[in-house]
């Protein structure tokens, strides 16, 4: 969450704040079983309570509500990944953990059906698109180019552009992995095959920049620098 959205958090009383939180709850079901132009605010006002007038203060309007909505799930995903502990772990095994929770969370039959409902919007509401897109994968991606850029400095990867590093292993983890599943209904991937697949991307990423993954630079510990 940004720091004007954090303020803008911090100066609703809890009681305005949790009635907030109901409606995103009730119209994100909502959305996703009559889209954002067939959900009206009398519909979300009749399941989460409140008023028109409640929404205009919170949200502003239809579109607010989405885009809070929008920010609501994408940051679900993306406080987990950045709570992840990699510091202390091989680069290999931090590589796959993370590789693990990220398509675990991507994989989720909800996370499926709120990317069919954003990316059905995109057309009609670019400027939403482009808060999904934001809130979302480039704020995951922020977070493992930080990850390549410490172990750049440390030793224990190659000098390269983190940026670059973080787009190349969010691909290969991804793979198809989203799109198959938006299209394919009902099919959901097993967590042994997420587990082989995301170990098969990372030893394909390690060694795109000169690392075998059996070898000790892969598996040891990280570098930790010197005190005094």
């Amino acid at each position: 969450m940004s720091d004007a959205k954090k303020s803008e958090t911090r100066k609703i009383d809890p009681r305005t704040l949790k009635r907030r939180d109901v409606m995103i709850d009730a119209a994100r079901e909502l959305f996703c079983e009559h889209g954002l132009a067939g959900t009206t605010l009398e519909m979300i006002t009749a399941e989460a309570g409140g008023s028109r007038r409640t929404i205009y203060e919170l949200f502003g309007n239809k579109d607010g509500v989405f885009e809070a909505v929008i920010r609501d799930c994408t940051g679900r995903v993306t406080s987990v990944m950045a709570g992840l502990e990699l510091t202390d772990l091989p680069l290999r095994a931090a590589l796959i953990h993370y590789g693990e929770t990220l398509m675990t969370l991507l994989t989720t039959p909800d996370t499926i059906r709120y990317m069919r409902l954003f990316l059905g919007e995109v057309p009609r509401f670019p400027k939403l698109g482009k808060v999904f897109y934001e809130s979302g994968l480039m704020t995951g991606r922020k977070f493992i180019a930080s990850y390549f850029e410490r172990q750049m400095a440390e030793g224990n990867f190659p000098k390269a552009d983190p940026k670059q590093a973080a787009v190349f292993f969010s691909s290969l983890v991804k793979a198809d992995y989203d799109i198959r599943q938006m299209s394919y209904i009902d099919w959901e991937p097993q967590a042994k095959d997420l587990h082989s697949h995301v170990i098969a991307a990372v030893d394909m990423f390690l060694r795109g920049y000169g690392i075998q993954p059996g070898d000790s630079h892969a598996d040891r510990s990280p570098i930790k620098p010197e005190l005094g």
